[in-house]
């Protein structure tokens, strides 16, 4: 497994990745307490913003899997079995490797992931910065079919993030 963690270089509150792979980067500021943020992404309660059911264990190798309301594919998933935390700082960030969806049956069956690190940046007066970066992409068709994929639903989720930590309580 290629590990995120040793090939990120903090620079001025940036992300850079030594070499010249190539990154996603998705950022939304969100109104809600720091804390608000951080569970949001580390419970499985606070991630029913975007799934229904997940399996969270904040231990390094334990899972990080969400299952999602999919048809399940061949192997009778639905969404990131096998995805698993790979680090974490309480409120600051969260690292995990995250599988393929079934629209890319080549890497998803192949067991293929990439890895994820997400920054949550207290912003002070309950507003936090969610920065997302996605790396340990390869070339070919199936990977840039997966890069379109994630393009898409991780602004969707970030989005949706948002809405469900800024609605009236």
């Amino acid at each position: 497994m290629r590990t995120l963690i040793p090939a990120i270089i903090l620079l001025s509150g940036h992300a850079a990745i030594a070499g010249d792979e190539r990154i996603m980067t998705k950022t939304i500021d969100v109104e809600a307490p720091i804390e608000a943020v951080w569970n949001a992404w580390t419970t499985e309660s606070g991630l029913s913003f975007v799934s229904g059911r997940s399996n969270v264990e904040l231990v390094i190798g334990g899972p990080y899997e969400w299952f999602l309301d999919l048809e399940p594919d061949k192997n009778g998933l639905r969404g990131g079995e096998g995805s698993q935390i790979l680090a974490w700082v309480p409120n600051r960030m969260l690292a995990f490797s995250w599988t393929f969806p079934p629209d890319v049956p080549e890497l998803r069956d192949a067991g293929e992931t990439t890895q994820v690190v997400v920054f949550f940046d207290d912003l002070g007066a309950d507003q936090v910065r969610v920065r997302l970066y996605k790396h340990g992409w390869r070339g070919g068709e199936s990977w840039q079919r997966g890069w379109d994929y994630f393009d898409r639903a991780w602004s969707i989720v970030l989005d949706r993030l948002k809405s469900e930590l800024e609605a009236p309580r």
